[in-house]
């Protein structure tokens, strides 16, 4: 037997490697028992190595903690909107994953790489894992910074890049009306109760939270411009324990581009002007059951319309435009509120407007999004491109 440095003790009956281990980030000395040498090595060798980097001992698991990182210390500085979000990346990633029990203490680059590299196998997206990470990588850096782990790793995680296909994938979701289908579409909402808000949508590529945010204020009629500086959002008040119903609230746009003044064509000044005429007729008729807002697009009461019934409507509208369409190769496709405004991009480029120009009306935060968003329509760009090119050197030859 190999000689050991290591006392004996008997305790509750049984034989124990003991040492007493004293340091000078401990207060007072502590026991350490092992059923051998090797065991009692290890338990000492993974303790030193907490007491020198004065780490924090603790059992508290990693879900546990970051749920107290999440809604103690990271919700203080965000948005409602973003806190809904976050919470729930934390309800379907975090919560009962296969780091929920891992010590936070005892967490690793490995841990949370192999987590990772699961869930791409499982068809998750690039983007999915990169808002995971956007919340566990701050968390583990706060751990380091509060002296819970030897080691910020989150500099060595690596994320799936995106690929070519992937890129195709996301454009292809990108639905713009052509122009035969913008034009059957504004026919068809012609003296609709939400024709104004579909028009504004498509001269303007508003988003529709600031298309539902948006007050008389907000629009200059002489300078034909709108000013675009918040964004309405049903939201449902978050915390550790779930979620709640759902309510109204307004915030400033996501980010700083989002702010923005956008020009708009004057036959829709004219329209948005005979507009509020009939929407102040309406008010003086309902006087005090109509709640003043100041908005542009509200119930006829003076609400904020429902995103989920505009939703309804918005699908109702394009199927009793197929109804009528006898040519199947005609019908229009399923469309989400949100092509409106991808439709009004895509006439821009298709006019010769600069991708800069279209992102600044757009409020892209950078114009790799753009870019990035209306690949198919640059790509068609190009073949028009090409083809003047052509028309012009044969122009050339004939002269």
């Amino acid at each position: 037997m190999a000689k050991t440095i290591y006392k004996k003790k008997v305790k509750n009956g049984k034989e124990y490697y003991f040492y007493r281990l004293r340091h000078k980030n401990l207060t007072t000395p502590r026991d350490l028992y092992a059923l051998s040498v090797k065991e009692l090595d290890e338990k000492i060798k993974a303790i030193l190595t907490d007491l020198d980097f004065n780490i924090t001992n603790t059992k508290e698991s990693f879900e546990a903690f970051f749920r107290d990182w999440l809604f103690d210390v990271r919700f203080l500085t965000l948005k409602p909107s973003t806190k809904e979000r976050y919470e729930g990346v934390y309800r379907n990633y975090i919560k009962n994953s296969p780091l929920s029990n891992i010590k936070i203490k005892d967490i690793t680059l490995s841990d949370i790489q192999t987590y990772y590299n699961k869930l791409v196998k499982s068809g998750h997206s690039v983007n999915c894992l990169k808002m995971i990470n956007k919340l566990i990588a701050p968390c583990i850096r706060y751990a380091y910074n509060n002296s819970m782990i030897i080691k910020d790793f989150t500099g060595a995680i690596v994320l799936p890049k995106e690929t070519e296909e992937t890129k195709l994938n996301k454009a292809s979701k990108v639905q713009p009306f052509s122009l035969d289908e913008q034009r059957r579409f504004v026919k068809a909402i012609k003296n609709h109760e939400l024709e104004m808000l579909f028009i504004t949508a498509l001269n303007s590529g508003l988003r529709q939270g600031e298309l539902l945010a948006l007050t008389w204020s907000d629009i200059d009629f002489d300078r034909h411009y709108i000013d675009v500086n918040k964004t309405a959002k049903y939201v449902a008040n978050v915390s550790s324990n779930g979620r709640e119903h759902s309510k109204i609230i307004i915030q400033t746009p996501k980010t700083i581009k989002g702010n923005r003044k956008v020009s708009i064509p004057p036959t829709l000044t004219q329209q948005l002007k005979i507009y509020r005429f009939k929407q102040l007729e309406q008010k003086s008729l309902l006087l005090n059951l109509y709640q003043d807002n100041n908005l542009v697009f509200c119930t006829k009461f003076g609400k904020y319309l429902d995103s989920g019934n505009i939703r309804k409507r918005f699908n109702k509208i394009i199927d009793s435009i197929n109804d009528n369409e006898k040519d199947e190769y005609k019908k229009i496709s399923p469309r989400k509120f949100h092509d409106l405004r991808h439709t009004y991009a895509t006439r821009l480029f298709e006019l010769g407007e600069k991708p800069k120009t279209v992102q600044e009306l757009l409020g892209h935060s950078d114009i790799s999004v753009t870019l990035g968003t209306y690949t198919h329509v640059l790509e068609s760009m190009k073949i028009i491109a090409a083809s003047k090119l052509n028309d012009l050197y044969i122009s050339m030859q004939t002269d």
